[in-house]
């Protein structure tokens, strides 16, 4: 292993220099997207500006995700810029569901609502979008899920792929902050920085003007400046880490476990000025998310009846309906096999559930597959969510089962960088993150120490974590790889990555084991 770490990473992204330079080059808000527009974004602005010009009454309808959420506050913030008083609403994962309704649209029509603005929601709002334009309710779409062989009869549908704005998918918050880019004529700090929380709870791929908006966010965060983001990522560094391990958690708990309308009150606290409120809601958003780990750490120790060798998995669940995406992706990442969490609604007679898959598999096509047993379903190739008549539930469960059979996921091997011990420098450090924002399509690289001595290592008293000194400010350290197993084996591989860890005034660099992939 003669080759820099740098020339390892150029071979591990498969990228050469000029790639390099090209990802890493200085960006800003003066230069981002540049030759990226939507196709119909003059006739989405001219829609607002008409509606605002004539003081006609606007409302915006998102989502209980991270995404809807981020997406209808960049809105609302929008139009407080421009003082202009709109009404939103977040639906109810439980009492609406997904996307907006017939019911909301009535009612809509019944409030006077002059134009609608749909935000991460509306392309397959069929039924709701013909009533309200039978009633001569104007439409904007903003929306970024799949789209089937029909759209709906908006006046204006921005969408990143079928708008071409460019070929990369991305988020509904991603539409929605670049409608406000076009309609205010300029780039908004906090706007941006609300958008970018959407595009790692929602693994967009990271490239392209996905990566320059997370770039341009990250190098442009102060310290003090948002108090939403301050508090959210407490003492962390606002990275896309941060936003994936914490962030965005937080956000998505209040639609996962309240049966009522408290996602609204995200957008208030997106959006307010008021610090005594914006410390009041992050109390609550706070506690909320420590009762959804509790939960989805119960619902991670049941019993899951799987078979080894099965293609796929649908799942039957006394679980919360609004934590089944947690426990869909729990399954997946155990199994590497796509899964189906549904729980039944007994009431109604309809299971509703959440879907995960590993990169190979298309949710949205094997919902398609099964369409005659679904009353909805949609999503992305590798999230969706469904809902089934009790009935059809042993009809949709042999067609999802059969499309996966026929679809396999094709094993890949995961690729390491190797390193060696004497590699574990803060310079090191600095080439990986150089690489930098990590996520969907462009992942963090696992780093690999071939044989390591297991009498060279130290552990915590407890003798249940690894931290041991090497070279000059280096540590490995591994939390629950307890003494008495890896003391078994005289040399064992371990896996991890490379983070800064600042204690008492001094940064040294640490290698965080994450697995040991062999022991021998």
């Amino acid at each position: 292993m003669n080759n820099s770490l740098f020339q390892r990473l150029l071979e591990y992204f498969h990228i050469d220099e000029k790639k390099y330079q090209e990802i890493t080059r200085p960006v800003s808000s003066d230069t981002f997207a540049v030759g990226h527009n939507f196709k119909h974004i003059n006739e989405a602005v001219a829609l607002v500006k008409e509606a605002v010009d004539n003081h006609k009454k606007i409302f915006i309808y998102g989502d209980y995700d991270a995404d809807g959420i981020m997406g209808t506050s960049i809105l609302v913030k929008m139009f407080e810029y421009i003082n202009y008083p709109v009404d939103y609403y977040i639906p109810s994962r439980y009492i609406d569901g997904y996307g907006l309704t017939y019911q909301r649209a009535l009612e809509a029509i019944e409030n006077k609502v002059d134009l609608m603005i749909t935000v991460d929601n509306g392309v397959a709002a069929f039924e709701a979008i013909k009533t309200l334009k039978e009633h001569n309710i104007k439409v904007l779409v903003l929306d970024h899920h799949e789209i089937g062989e029909e759209l709906p009869n908006a006046d204006a549908i921005l969408h990143p792929t079928f708008d071409e704005f460019g070929e990369t998918p991305s988020s509904g918050a991603f539409v929605a902050f670049n409608f406000t880019r076009a309609y205010l004529g300029y780039f908004d700090k906090y706007l941006s920085t609300l958008a970018s929380v959407s595009l790692i709870s929602d693994m967009m791929p990271l490239l392209d003007y996905n990566r320059d908006l997370l770039r341009i966010v990250f190098q442009n965060y102060k310290e003090g400046e948002f108090i939403q983001f301050d508090l959210l990522k407490e003492d962390e560094p606002f990275n896309e880490a941060t936003i994936g391990m914490k962030i965005a958690p937080k956000i998505n708990s209040i639609g996962r476990l309240y049966e009522d309308n408290s996602p609204n009150l995200l957008v208030k606290f997106f959006t307010s000025n008021n610090k005594e409120e914006i410390l009041h809601y992050i109390d609550w958003i706070n506690e909320s998310n420590e009762e959804r780990k509790a939960l989805s750490k119960a619902s991670d120790e049941m019993t899951v009846d799987f078979i080894e060798g099965d293609k796929s998995l649908v799942y039957i669940s006394e679980t919360k309906e609004g934590l089944l995406g947690l426990v869909a992706n729990n399954l997946m990442n155990k199994y590497h096999v796509p899964v189906v969490a549904l729980s039944l609604e007994k009431e109604k007679g309809v299971y509703k559930g959440s879907a995960r898959a590993p990169l190979g598999f298309n949710i949205v096509d094997a919902f398609n597959y099964a369409k005659q047993y679904t009353i909805v379903a949609g999503g992305h190739a590798s999230a969706g969510g469904c809902s089934i008549k009790e009935e059809d539930i042993d009809g949709f469960t042999k067609k999802f089962k059969e499309y996966a059979d026929t679809h396999p996921i094709e094993h890949i091997e995961k690729d390491y960088i190797e390193l060696k011990l004497t590699e574990i420098t803060k310079d090191n450090y600095k080439i990986i993150e150089s690489f930098s924002p990590f996520g969907e399509s462009w992942p963090r690289p696992e780093l690999l120490l071939n044989s390591i001595s297991t009498k060279s290592l130290y552990f915590s008293k407890t003798g249940e974590h690894i931290f041991t000194q090497v070279g000059y400010g280096g540590r490995l350290v591994g939390f629950y790889f307890g003494m008495e197993e890896v003391k078994k084996y005289p040399f064992i591989d371990l896996v991890g990555n490379l983070r800064l860890n600042t204690f008492r005034g001094y940064t040294n660099v640490e290698f965080l084991i994450k697995e040991i992939k062999q022991m021998q």
